[in-house]
């Protein structure tokens, strides 16, 4: 009998088994699957029991999967770097250990091909389509797939399509960290972290998107957020010292979070906040407002900036413009929230020297983190007609870009570049002036050389780990804290100082441009890769 059968009549479901099916393991920071979560917090809301399983951490998942009632596959990836990587997977294995009576819904990443996905895995009986925790509460109400909106669902062996709709955010149905497995390690290089999702959507529709600013299902969605009073009710749930938005655009609504950063601060809630948005949404707030917020918490803020020229951002229909957001860019020096700004290289009509401008700004502007991103072009994608003729298959006149192994070269000099010994001491020192920085800004530092210097020489030393385990022990000790503040305080000026001589000279001589990125290929090449390949083979071998 087809398990759907059993959902239409209304077969009781005591025991839902979630599972997250994805085994790639970052070796420097493993991020909670809060889709999935979401969807545990709307099944939370029918009352049934609910099971959520982490591929990454778990072995043999069989005895949850042959007495679960109903088994959802389901999850994103909660990081755009390894998007790449989804089909490190053990869906057929998952799937294998299913009793054939028992219904599966899926959703999520891997299985945005509804047809293709019912053709593969003839197992699969429903897929939830945007954000899961309302059609699977309906779903577990009703008993039956036809009248729930957002599905696809099967019926003689084809693929059913019921109303797609966009359901309002809701203020009280989000993840419910007491029912995560102790055992699951979300951190971010060893400190533990947490994600947080205050809004959904998008409103603007640059050309260069599609993954972000999107429903699940490739549509356009436009952004509504959630109130700060229920904000604040979700952080007040989470133990996590670092907390990450994973909002598409986490300030559309500046006013929601001047109010949540009121809030936190009445509250004394102690926690470091990160996430994404627009610099243009910061003129329409104050340097009061951002001032708050780094009073709050917030610790890092990561702008899509894109180009320097006004003209690459109109072909892209970003909304904004280069005297806006050096406006804004003015803004946030008034703070020591940590800067990151996105660019996209090798966009149409740029040259070398254009790419290279973004390096200077990122100086001139004080931005502690360059993200370069490559130009990339999908043929269904509106800028394809616009670079390409499709008759001809040629670059249409003005739309030439720098590309392959040129843009690589320029790229590195970018991207590494920036990361000269002086930009790093001016960020460290930064994080002592931070007003919301509650964590010895050197223990996380501690951290984070005790993550990236694994499977290393230094690590086998055993004296360097021993050195660092003994710095984070006396780091946490108030005075000793205190010291290092004050030191940090006065020696800013002078490192201020050294790094303006230093970069004047720098930009002639071209030494960061020169030297960095060789010594970061080699890491890369050489530490980086080895780090991530014995990250997968020292994980937990899922033996379903």
């Amino acid at each position: 009998m087809n398990p759907i059968s059993y959902l239409k009549k209304k077969r009781e479901i005591n025991h839902v088994v979630i599972v997250y099916p994805f085994t790639y393991i970052n070796p420097y920071y493993a991020l909670p699957p809060i889709a999935a979560e979401y969807l545990q917090a709307g099944v939370l809301e029918t009352k049934a029991k609910v099971t959520l399983l982490d591929m990454r951490y778990e072995k043999n998942v069989s005895e949850y999967l042959k007495t679960a009632d109903l088994v959802c596959l389901y999850g994103y990836f909660e990081d755009c770097s390894i998007f790449g990587k989804w089909k490190i997977h053990i869906i057929p294995e998952v799937l294998s250990m299913i009793p054939e009576t028992t219904p599966v819904v899926a959703g999520g990443t891997g299985f945005k091909d509804y047809e293709e996905v019912f053709r593969i895995y003839p197992k699969i009986d429903v897929i939830i389509r945007g954000n899961p925790e309302i059609p699977i509460m309906e779903l577990l109400n009703s008993g039956s797939p036809e009248n729930v909106k957002n599905l696809v669902y099967r019926k003689d062996d084809k693929a059913v399509y019921t109303e797609r709709v966009i359901h309002p955010l809701l203020e009280n149905i989000y993840p419910r960290r007491r029912f995560r497995n102790p055992k699951y390690n979300y951190h971010v290089m060893g400190i533990k972290t947490d994600l947080l999702r205050a809004g959904i959507g998008c409103n603007y529709r640059c050309k260069f998107c599609f993954e972000y600013g999107k429903d699940f299902d490739g549509d356009f969605m436009r952004w509504q957020g959630r109130s700060a009073k229920s904000l604040l009710q979700e952080i007040q749930e989470i133990d996590a010292s670092i907390v990450g938005w994973v909002d598409d655009d986490m300030t559309a609504d500046m006013k929601t979070l001047e109010d949540l950063s009121d809030l936190l601060i009445a509250n004394k809630i102690q926690k470091l906040y990160g996430g994404t948005g627009r610099i243009d949404h910061v003129l329409k707030s104050s340097v009061e407002t951002l001032k708050k917020m780094e009073k709050a918490g917030v610790i890092a803020l990561s702008f899509g900036v894109e180009s320097l020229k006004d003209e690459t951002l109109k072909l892209y229909g970003k909304g904004q413009n280069v005297k806006n957001v050096e406006k804004a860019m003015q803004m946030m020096q008034e703070t020591n929230i940590l800067l990151i700004c996105n660019f996209i290289l090798g966009s149409p009509g740029e040259t070398e020297k254009d790419i290279m401008d973004m390096l200077w700004f990122g100086r001139r502007w004080n931005v502690d983190t360059l993200v370069t991103n490559r130009f990339r072009l999908q043929e269904d994608s509106p800028l394809y007609d616009i670079v390409y003729d499709r008759k001809t298959g040629k670059v249409r006149e003005g739309m030439e870009r720098v590309e392959g192994d040129a843009l690589a070269r320029i790229k590195y000099k970018v991207k590494f570049g920036q990361r000269t010994p002086f930009r790093m001491i001016l960020s460290l020192l930064k994080l002592y002036r931070h007003k919301g920085m509650f964590i010895e800004p050197l223990y996380l530092l501690c951290c984070a050389l005790e993550t990236i210097t694994m499977h290393t020489i230094l690590e086998k030393t055993k004296i360097f780990p021993l050195a660092i385990k003994g710095a984070k022990t006396i780091l946490v000790f108030a005075p000793v804290r205190h010291f290092f503040r004050i030191t940090a305080v006065l020696f800013t000026p002078v490192i201020r100082f050294v790094n303006a001589v230093f970069e004047a000279i720098d930009k002639k001589l071209e030494i960061s441009t020169g030297i960095l990125p060789r010594l970061f290929s080699y890491l890369d090449k050489k530490v980086y890769k080895k780090q991530r390949i014995k990250a997968q083979v020292n994980s937990p071998k899922p033996h379903i």
